[in-house]
């Protein structure tokens, strides 16, 4: 993996459902910047064993991820990529693997009760159904921040809810280790960087490149268009907004940590 080593790297901490393909495109407007969204090999196909078994993340990083992206870039290239699966399970080894620069994160927000209800509609509930448990975490996974206790009382939209608060945790836990070893990390709302000055400002923050030939151009674009709504997958739901406040409420109030003292 040596010539990985003159190569820098940015993965997202996420949801997910919170702009992942549009930071995607608008870093691959800039120069040197190899910008893809869950590429193969793909996380998923190891994440639930991984929740049992941490060391097969290990595995495969050095068989099978880690390989792939060297085919992809050359020295001097910066490398992101944007997958909410690497939060879970992943970034703990690649920072034990020799000869791996610390990666920098950009943390992506969306309001929760809005990628709560994207999940909701689109039936990925953790721990309840199959795409739940295929991309997301669930309360019951040994090696979550939070829980649950008797899953039984809580529905599909809180499942939803605790798995936002899950990853807010995350994301502040991520940002407090990734700094700790001396890389950056950006917190940010895909909306609020639509315009060019306000995006300018998020790549400056984070001392990426200036557009390439076309890029600002290809940026400008893309800004003005809606990416990965999925909207055909949808589901319609009729919630009021009593009862959704209702509901996070008892999923905030029953909210355990596992490691208080971490």
């Amino acid at each position: 993996m040596t010539s990985l080593d003159k190569v820098r790297f940015i993965f997202s901490v996420t949801t997910g459902r919170s702009g992942s393909n549009f930071i995607t495109e608008a870093l691959s407007c800039l120069q040197n910047v190899v910008s893809v969204h869950e590429p193969k090999p793909r996380y998923d196909r190891v994440m639930r064993i991984v929740q049992h078994y941490p060391n097969v993340a290990s595995q495969f990083l050095i068989e099978k991820k880690l390989p792939a992206i060297e085919r992809q870039v050359k020295a001097g290239d910066i490398y992101f990529e944007s997958s909410h699966l690497i939060s879970k399970g992943f970034l703990e080894p690649w920072l034990s693997i020799d000869n791996l620069p610390t990666p920098d994160l950009i943390c992506l927000d969306r309001p929760l009760r809005e990628i709560s209800l994207s999940f909701n509609q689109l039936n990925s509930i953790p721990g309840r159904t199959l795409n739940g448990l295929t991309y997301l975490l669930s309360p019951q996974d040994p090696n979550t921040l939070t829980t649950l206790k008797d899953l039984s009382q809580y529905n599909d939209y809180q499942l939803c809810y605790w798995y936002c608060l899950e990853t807010e945790a995350r994301k502040d836990k991520y940002q407090k280790l990734i700094e700790s070893k001396g890389g950056k990390v950006a917190r940010v709302s895909v909306n609020t960087i639509k315009q060019l000055d306000a995006f300018n400002s998020f790549r400056e923050s984070l001392n990426l490149p200036g557009f390439s030939l076309l890029g600002q151009r290809k940026f400008l674009k893309l800004a003005n268009q809606r990416v990965n709504a999925k909207s055909e997958k949808k589901s319609a739901l009729a919630y009021d907004e009593n009862q959704l406040m209702d509901w996070e409420k008892q999923v905030e109030e029953n909210l355990t940590l596992r490691n208080p003292s971490k």
